[in-house]
């Protein structure tokens, strides 16, 4: 069906931050190591501050510090980074006041750990980005979809949605199911580094001519490791 090399990785260990750049990934039930393992809500309840409701939230980074001199490591608390490039660990005393300061978060926010009910991927292709950044006459940042993996392939621009779920495909040796195309949000139409810009066009772009869809869903089971580099196939 298709053929190709995973390009890059990415994890993004609070739900709204920019995330890190990995060079290999453990990826199991639950989803990618160390991905979206916390969020942001507003203290005392259960509403959620993301970068749909607050975009300067994407000017802060969020990564694992390396452990065992390993830097796809996974263990005790993330990282946080301001846009100036100060960093703070999670638990730090100021930290919720400095995030409510820059966020605009008015009513304040608090860095919780997320408890998830399913484990996915998500995979971009890269023919449909540039294909997508052709129509619209400018370049469009693959960040902007957050994906947890950029594959090339020789597969068509936007031909991935055709492909049934269910159908298996393969990272390296490991074979992954595809649960479902990913409906878009309003995120990607907001500048991915938090410059509080907004990109209508590319919104109602991908609503009209993508059916509102990019980027795959993929599972797995059992713990596997993916590599950048990888083969693609399907």
């Amino acid at each position: 069906m298709f053929a190709g090399v995973v390009k890059e990785l990415w994890r993004y260990p609070v739900k709204g931050l920019r995330g890190e750049s990995l060079r290999s990934a453990v990826v199991d039930f639950d989803g990618l190591a160390g991905d979206r393992l916390f969020g942001l809500n507003e203290p005392g309840g259960d509403k959620s501050v993301w970068g749909g409701s607050h975009p300067k939230l994407m000017g802060w980074e969020a990564a694992w510090p390396a452990q065992c001199g390993c830097a796809d490591a996974v263990a005790g608390e993330p990282v946080l980074y301001e846009p100036g490039g100060a960093a703070w660990a999670a638990g730090e005393p100021g930290l919720a006041d400095r995030l409510a300061e820059t966020i605009d978060a008015k009513n304040g926010v608090e860095l919780r750990k997320v408890k998830r009910d399913y484990g996915r991927i998500l995979v971009v292709f890269e023919a449909s980005v540039r294909r997508l950044s052709e129509q619209l006459g400018r370049e469009i940042e693959a960040s902007r979809f957050r994906p947890n993996v950029i594959v090339d392939t020789d597969l068509e621009p936007f031909a991935e949605y055709g492909i049934e779920p269910g159908t298996a495909i393969r990272l390296g040796d490991n074979e992954f199911t595809l649960q479902k195309p990913c409906e878009r949000c309003v995120l990607p139409s907001w500048d991915p580094n938090g410059s509080n810009e907004r990109d209508m066009e590319l919104h109602k772009h991908i609503i009209k001519e993508l059916d509102n869809h990019f980027g795959l869903y993929l599972r797995i089971n059992d713990p596997v490791t993916i590599k950048v580099g990888d083969a693609v196939a399907a």
